[in-house]
């Protein structure tokens, strides 16, 4: 791991705690902290601060931190913004070691709040003492009663220590999250809202859950990283140590995705690039914090299921076949019985039910409770199955007698188990989660719960083969871009790969046209190559299936007059071999400021944007890597044979394509590269028909090259192609 991250431990785990602007009113936002940890037993020593008053909620105030007179670890600081910076100063002169700052009006409110959070950032990192905020609602410890909060979360619930940490980018969406879990029963380990992160941000927070031995599992709300380096290491670190990460990333709007200069920046948007690094490092996102509550349930009570296969088991026949639905949709697979099984659970049944998957105990269970309890037994260990989901609705009258028989049957199988109640009593949904057998209210939440569930069974793999990685790390958002065209694009491709391009002549003049392309093969395609048209299609700019000389004269004489009357640049016309497309790819590599340079791959073509299929993901990748993302395409069949299509040699092209990659992170100059399409062409090969590139450029007025030209005017160019293919 490169990055360094805080140490939060005297934050969440401190002896003493001064509340600066402390109050005898537990209501408000100073007083809330007092009263909660005072009803909690926090075990430390309290200071209220308050130059106005002797006694605050039963304990000796004191007029400033440095009246104090003994160590403090945390300061609490409700005070108004304006009196923050003199409170944080006089708090590091005493020795306070981290301080957890309510106050609003910085950053979030002006730009001259902006600048004071940025002088007690930095005033609290010279010093080397933890912040949390401003703007904060503050960090919470259950086992050892810190509640360094003024959430209203905490007032009508008992607190459950236990094995759920969160961190949040959002006070509100913490503070409901806290109301969620406590709803449900679920234990919670520390909770932390970074407010406006002037010292402790999000990847902090991760790194130091996925060190706490009391955190099993970590959720998440995050509206942006700062450090993408950081983020990546700490959820890393928390998935290596075999702790899920679940998180809700908002920002999904598309919104300026239309105005990118290429078709990689407009598919590669930025919740894309959140997506993708989620899907490379094995975190799991959800839409919501009943989405993430649900599946915390499954997965803090039960073990993961070893494989897909289900075993569904309901008192209603529709239901069953619902249930069957969604987990096929979701992935899974809900196969029969095995023999032995089989004949165990037919006898169990009413002579009228053959036991199938899904079974349907049917409605029979109303009047002879017995029937479940005997078929969850005669179901054994199922040995074909890897989890088992129960449907029931309603039953309240034997609503302990069915609960009963599932914590007899299933409480300690060792297999994943998900229970559907509609209807279930309040008392019976305890019950059974205090057996670890969770109850969902409905079908689609059992199901999603459990899919998310399996992703997380992949995700400690993922964390091992990306172990020891090196990382490119992200450059700052470029002054200027400059585009090239595709003949300058071109030159960096050959240079770093064996990818295949046509055979072509770039040329000046219609003469030079006419004389040099006597050595290409008809038919071809005209192409007027300028820094200043991206899209060439676009704009007239390309000509497809020339194939006489009079009309070649014509076009080229076209393009030079288009490029004179719009005043482009011109890096000149190429002309190349049209070739015989079966199929298109899109490839780009882009500099992602937040996390570092990244490989994108999709279904090609003009119309990339109007039917998006791609794959995403960070560099460096291997070879396998990206014959994983290739494969990973909706339209992946489509490259290898498809009934009875052209097959390229995909394993070769992902080596080639990981290796280009390659050498593009480790070039800071280029800021984008685009291949589009990257033809599959019916006689099995891949060849790159178009390109562009942007760089990054360093001073103002640096102008576009042409490219070299032989004695005679024209440059001859001929790509050797990919020997593997």
């Amino acid at each position: 791991m490169s990055a360094t991250f805080k140490t939060l431990d005297v934050l969440l785990n401190p002896c003493s705690i001064a509340v600066v602007g402390a109050s005898s009113n537990p209501m408000k936002v100073g007083g809330r902290p007092i009263a909660y940890m005072k009803k909690l037993g926090y075990a430390g020593k309290l200071y209220p601060i308050n130059p106005k008053a002797e006694i605050v909620q039963g304990l000796k105030a004191y007029p400033s931190i440095s009246a104090i007179g003994a160590p403090v670890d945390l300061a609490i600081v409700a005070a108004a913004a304006a009196a923050v910076e003199d409170i944080l100063r006089e708090g590091i002169a005493a020795g306070i070691k981290a301080f957890v700052v309510f106050s609003s009006g910085f950053g979030e409110y002006s730009s001259e709040g902006s600048a004071v959070q940025a002088r007690l950032g930095q005033m609290c990192h010279d010093a080397g003492v933890l912040l949390l905020g401003p703007n904060c609602l503050g960090a919470i410890n259950i086992r050892n009663h810190v509640i360094a909060s003024f959430t209203t979360a905490m007032e009508d619930h008992d607190l459950i220590e236990g094995g759920f940490g969160f961190v949040s980018q959002s006070g509100a969406l913490g503070a409901y999250w806290l109301d969620m879990v406590f709803q449900r029963g679920i234990g919670v380990s520390s909770w932390i809202a970074t407010g406006n992160e002037a010292g402790v941000d999000v990847s902090d927070a991760i790194h130091h859950l996925a060190n706490d031995p009391d955190t099993r599992l970590i959720g998440g709300y995050i509206e942006d990283i700062k450090d993408g380096p950081a983020f990546r290491d700490a959820a890393l670190a928390a998935i290596s140590a075999g702790k899920p990460i679940v998180l809700i990333k908002s920002g999904r709007s598309q919104t300026g995705a239309a105005a990118a200069a290429s078709h990689t920046g407009a598919l590669a948007g930025e919740d894309a690039r959140y997506q993708a690094l989620f899907d490379q490092i094995g975190i799991v996102r959800v839409n919501s914090l009943s989405e993430m509550v649900a599946v915390a349930r499954l997965i803090l009570m039960q073990p993961p299921a070893s494989g897909p296969n289900v075993g569904v088991i309901s008192v209603s026949g529709g239901a069953g076949v619902m249930l069957a639905d969604d987990l096929d949709e979701a992935g899974f697979s809900v196969p029969p019985f095995d023999d032995d099984t089989r004949a165990r659970v037919n006898d169990a049944l009413p002579g009228f039910v053959s036991a199938n998957n899904p079974l349907d105990v049917t409605g029979s269970v109303a009047g002879d409770s017995g029937i479940f309890s005997r078929v969850l037994d005669a179901l054994g260990s199922a040995p074909d199955h890897d989890s088992f989901v129960l449907f029931i609705g309603l039953m309240v009258s034997i609503s302990r007698d069915l609960s009963d028989s599932l914590v007899r049957a299933f409480a300690n199988r060792g297999k994943q188990v998900a229970v559907v109640w509609i209807g279930a009593p309040a008392e019976v949904v305890r019950e059974l989660e205090s057996h670890g057998l969770p109850v969902f209210a409905d079908i689609p939440e059992a199901v999603q719960a459990m899919k998310t569930a399996r992703q997380f069974s992949a995700a400690l793999e993922k964390a091992q083969r990306l172990e020891g990685t090196r990382w490119h790390a992200p450059l700052p958002v470029a002054d200027r871009l400059e585009a090239r065209s595709e003949i300058r694009a071109q030159d960096f491709i050959r240079t770093h790969s064996d990818l295949a391009f046509p055979e072509q002549l770039l040329v000046g003049t219609v003469d030079e046209a006419v004389e040099g392309v006597t050595t290409l093969s008809t038919p071809l395609v005209v192409k007027l190559q300028s820094p200043d048209m991206p899209h060439k299609s676009d704009h007239g700019g390309v000509r497809l299936g020339i194939a006489d000389p009079d009309t070649l004269k014509s076009t080229v004489q076209d393009m030079l007059e288009i490029a004179d009357k719009t005043r482009l640049r011109l890096d000149g016309i190429l002309i190349q071999e049209m070739s015989s497309v079966a199929q298109e790819l899109i490839v780009g590599f882009k500099r992602d400021p937040v996390f570092g340079p990244l490989l994108l791959i999709g279904r090609g073509g003009v119309e990339v944007e109007l039917r998006p299929d791609s794959k995403m993901a960070y560099l460096p990748l291997t070879g396998d890597a990206v014959l994983s993302m290739l494969r990973g395409l909706a339209t992946a069949p489509l490259f290898e044979g498809y009934r009875g299509g052209a097959r390229g040699d995909l394993k070769a092209l992902a080596q080639t394509l990981a290796d280009l990659g390659n050498a593009f992170a480790a070039e800071p100059s280029i800021e984008e590269i685009e291949i589009n399409p990257l033809a599959l062409t019916r006689d099995g090969r891949f060849v790159a028909l178009d390109a562009l590139s942007q760089h990054r450029l360093a001073q103002e007025g640096q102008a576009s090259e042409r490219p070299p030209r032989d004695a005679q005017g024209a440059e001859r160019q001929k790509s050797p192609g990919l020997q593997e293919l």
